[in-house]
């Protein structure tokens, strides 16, 4: 982690507007209070949006809601970004006119890679939310930011609905297998913190552990086990760079047996006993 989180809005600021070079999430998994539109300018990335991982390249449009998980890794060094970050509450108000089909899709595939028209129309869209940022005393600006982050939010909605045919012509099986994987990211979400069995997410998807794996391997290519323990492995992380907690307080938080149990459990996942891991520099 380094310098200021650039996606941070507070009560008074709704939401902010810039370019950066995400240094702040640079090998470091923080959970974001707010939501992020992010514009890929230059370079290139690896990012880890809630367990999914993406590779960001130049004209990459990847998307961040409010308690999602972000971590930045494999930067080039022109890598740098436009964004706009919106407050949870600033995002419920524009996204009430979505389906809940739209953030479960969303929370499967957060990146978007448009084509040249598509572009330009990003290109457009961060130059207007640009001047309203900085038309600060403008009486209407937080409304006309909830309607321009409304107006992102239905197009890309809108070309999910609008697919390739080829998208459209997939077998219901896989359609089938495509809506349980993003109920099993949804679920991993709520429940890692104290559920890391693969049963527990089969059972609450009413399907089998073996169907379950098929699902999960053919969408993240990983298995369920190991799509879940990164994840928790996540949550520890958070806990470990961004509270003071101690490794039992950690352990009893996210219902390991012991501290014991978590140091083996994190060490066997990163090479680095919990300890070791929150000492190295931020």
């Amino acid at each position: 982690m380094a310098g200021t989180n650039p996606i941070a809005t507070t009560p008074d600021e709704q939401f902010v507007v810039g370019e950066s070079d995400m240094a702040f999430y640079s090998n470091y998994a923080g959970r974001c209070d707010c939501g992020a539109v992010l514009f890929c300018r230059s370079g290139r990335a690896r990012a880890t949006i809630n367990q999914i991982t993406c590779e960001i390249r130049r004209n990459t449009l990847f998307y961040i809601l409010p308690g999602w998980m972000l971590l930045i890794t494999e930067c080039t060094g022109d890598f740098r970004v436009s964004f706009c970050a919106f407050s949870q509450e600033l995002f419920s108000e524009a996204a009430f006119r979505l389906e809940p089909s739209f953030f479960r899709r969303l929370g499967s595939y957060p990146v978007y890679d448009p084509d040249r028209a598509v572009v330009r129309s990003i290109d457009a869209w961060f130059a207007m939310v640009s001047y309203t940022y900085a038309d600060r005393n403008n009486i209407h600006r937080n409304t006309i930011m909830r309607n321009r982050l409304q107006n992102a939010l239905l197009e890309i909605d809108d070309k999910w609905r609008r697919a390739p045919a080829d998208r459209e012509s997939r077998s219901l099986a896989s359609s089938r297998q495509s809506e349980l994987f993003q109920r099993f990211v949804v679920l991993v979400h709520e429940h890692v913190s104290c559920e890391r069995e693969v049963a527990f997410y089969a059972d609450r998807l009413c399907i089998s552990a073996r169907y379950l794996s098929t699902v999960v391997r053919a969408s993240a290519h990983c298995s369920v086990k190991e799509f879940i323990d990164r994840a928790a492995v996540l949550e520890i992380k958070m806990l470990l760079r961004t509270t003071d907690f101690s490794v039992q307080e950690i352990a009893y938080r996210l219902r390991f047996p012991d501290q014991s149990y978590l140091g083996r459990y994190f060490k066997k996942h990163t090479g680095l006993s919990p300890t070791e891991f929150r000492s190295m520099p931020k």
